[in-house]
């Protein structure tokens, strides 16, 4: 991973990003096919490329890691900040500014080669230089790939759980 380089998203990079995210797609729709899809290929680079701009307010960053010019990953976390009745909530979390990682995509041959973690420490340091006390994401609990990821290399533990019932047949 010598060659790995983490900077901010800029245009021009929807077509890495969305190979990744495909790939990602790819992965999770194998696991649980009834809540993951693998994106529509067509419009996906410039879906990206019009979301690139969107992706940069003052509380919310994309980052992109990129080997030799091609973009290999990519990430979008935004920093949330307590709501003004933070102080009557039962959640602790909710009277802290957090970092909240809302996606992770790695290509797929470049997996477990340190991309997605070096894609991390970015979001977190970027995190921290907002304010953020604590950092939060979630994941499918059936993946393989991405459970042992946050849990073993980042450091994250598990503090709840996302409970899903279809209402329609799918």
């Amino acid at each position: 991973m010598s060659g790995v380089m983490v900077r901010k998203v800029r245009p021009g990079d929807g077509e890495g990003c969305a190979r990744a995210w495909r790939d990602a797609g790819r992965h999770y729709a194998a696991i649980v096919p009834e809540v993951v899809q693998e994106p529509d290929p067509e419009g996906l680079v410039e879906w990206f490329e019009q979301s690139i701009g969107r992706s940069q307010g003052d509380d919310t960053v994309c980052l992109v890691a990129e080997d030799d010019g091609r973009v290999i990953g990519v990430i979008e976390a935004a920093v949330i900040r307590p709501a003004p009745d933070a102080r009557w909530q039962l959640q602790r979390d909710l009277s802290r500014v957090r970092l909240v990682i809302n996606a992770l995509a790695v290509v797929a041959e470049y997996r477990r080669q340190g991309v997605g973690t070096a894609l991390m420490e970015a979001a977190e340091e970027w995190g921290r230089g907002e304010g953020a006390e604590v950092a939060v994401t979630d994941t499918n609990l059936s993946s393989p790939l991405s459970v042992p990821f946050y849990e073993k290399r980042m450091a994250y533990r598990r503090q709840g759980v996302i409970l899903r019932k279809p209402l329609r047949s799918e």
